[in-house]
């Protein structure tokens, strides 16, 4: 899944660029409008890489080995008996009383999940409330986490008894809070920036200015989180949320030992 970015950054700078040359009074040069396009130009996730060939195998399991933890536990032992293993599906679906078809589709479920979580930052719990809970409430905090582990509102609702509804208002509006204090960031540093070339200790004007803001967008400690919310935002609810299927139920919760 491409992430489409609307606006070119020269598009941009020359949107600026008059106001930036007039301006002397302290204000922002920058829009809130072209804030939201560097933000989303900068920080938007890098498209899914495909990691299975042609032929459907995949070419290192160690590209897959490091966020088995982060999908379905039955998902990640078949990926194991399979791709590093190399058992056959049928063979994993005799070992399962299943179809191959639960196999193969439960594989490409779990393959296309990781594919997923390879473009987004890894989060830790202690930073994440260090860092968001002067700025969110106690129960914004808990949706947000809950979407990063999840990411499927209606279990998000079900385990802190709300509705669907208000789990979706609150979390797209931590989504743009998120992005405003990345905004209040690039301001500060738009701000010193207008300051250093206005007393000639600058001299890369439009250009430079830009660049700024951008590495600003880049630098703040709020930029992570906003790839992370944003790339579940676009499409991809319900990515990490497991679906219990008929042919898996009353399987047992027994370890899979690894063949060979």
């Amino acid at each position: 899944m491409s992430h489409i970015l609307i606006s070119d950054p020269q598009d941009i700078s020359s949107r600026f660029s008059n106001r930036q040359r007039l301006g002397c009074d302290g204000e922002s040069a920058f829009e809130m409008d072209d804030l939201e396009n560097i933000i989303e130009r900068s920080l938007s996730p890098a498209p899914e890489e495909e990691l299975l060939g042609q032929d459907g195998h995949l070419a290192d399991f160690a590209a897959v080995e490091h966020h088995l933890d982060r999908i379905p536990p039955r998902e990640a032992d078949l990926i194991e008996m399979y791709f590093r293993d190399s058992m056959k599906q049928e063979q994993i679906a005799r070992y399962f009383n299943i179809t191959q078809a639960a196999v193969s589709y439960r594989l490409h479920r779990g393959i296309r999940r990781i594919q997923f979580l390879r473009t987004i930052p890894e989060l830790d719990r202690e930073d994440f409330e260090l860092e968001l809970g002067p700025k969110f409430s106690d129960q914004d905090r808990e949706i947000l986490w809950l979407m990063y582990e999840t990411t499927c509102q209606s279990e998000i609702a079900k385990r802190l008894t709300l509705t669907q509804g208000r789990v979706r208002h609150r979390f797209f509006r931590a989504l743009n809070k998120i992005k405003e204090l990345i905004a209040d960031d690039a301001k500060d540093v738009e701000a010193r920036v207008r300051l250093d070339q206005r007393n000639g200790m600058r001299t890369g004007g439009d250009e430079e200015l830009l660049k700024e803001v951008e590495d600003a967008a880049k630098g703040s400690r709020y930029a992570k989180y906003w790839t992370v919310f944003f790339a579940i935002s676009d499409k991809h609810f319900n990515i990490l949320h497991e679906v219990s299927l008929p042919q898996f139920r009353d399987r047992g919760e027994a370890q899979i030992l690894s063949v060979g």
